[in-house]
């Protein structure tokens, strides 16, 4: 029965090491909507404040275009494949789960 439970946990762990290991990223910046793009990926763009990177935006949850021009706080999920970007050249995609207004 142990060597079972053991065997349950362990198969558990990695169908979920995927999930785990999906990298978190936190961006504030202004939010910007995306015309036509040569990679050609996401929605919205922000500009993180902090370290200087630019993040594409995509998202099932949120509705992003209610955030367009404001200073907004992104909560993400790099999305694996794209996390340099799917072409050469392109940006980081992140899966957005949350966004909140940030102060000024």
């Amino acid at each position: 029965m142990k060597r079972l439970a053991v065997l349950v946990v362990a198969i558990a762990l990695a169908l979920a090491a995927p999930v785990l290991a999906q990298e978190s990223v936190t961006a504030t910046g202004a939010m910007e909507r995306l015309d036509i793009t040569s990679y050609q990926y996401g929605t919205h763009a922000v500009h993180d404040e902090a370290s200087g990177a630019l993040y594409v935006l995509s998202s099932d949850v949120v509705d992003l275009d209610a955030y367009t021009g404001q200073r907004v706080t992104v909560y993400s999920t790099l999305v694996p494949g794209y996390e340099y970007g799917q072409v050469e050249g392109g940006l980081p995609l992140v899966d957005v789960t949350w966004v909140e207004p940030a102060p000024l």
